[in-house]
């Protein structure tokens, strides 16, 4: 009985290490690409801004990223319902 006992609670323990393994990997990626876009957006406004206005620039910038937001987001929601 403790045989199988300490059986299923070793593999209760790899199975929470590998779940919290996978967590920390998917926020770790996660906050990365959050960087990358917030780096990119910053770079695509700066460079806007040497054609159009400053204000402009910032505008069209955040509109794109809005709409790509609505549109994963909307997109996950369909996904999820099906």
């Amino acid at each position: 009985m403790q045989q199988a006992l300490g059986a299923v609670t070793k593999s209760a323990e790899r199975f929470i290490k590998r779940a919290i393994r996978i967590v920390a990997m998917v926020l770790a990626g996660v906050a990365i690409v959050v960087v990358g876009i917030a780096f990119l957006a910053l770079g695509l406004v700066k460079w806007f801004a040497s054609l159009m206005p400053s204000w402009l620039a910032w505008l069209i910038v955040g509109v794109v990223l809005f709409l790509i937001g609505l549109a994963l987001a909307l997109g996950a929601l369909a996904t999820s319902r099906s």
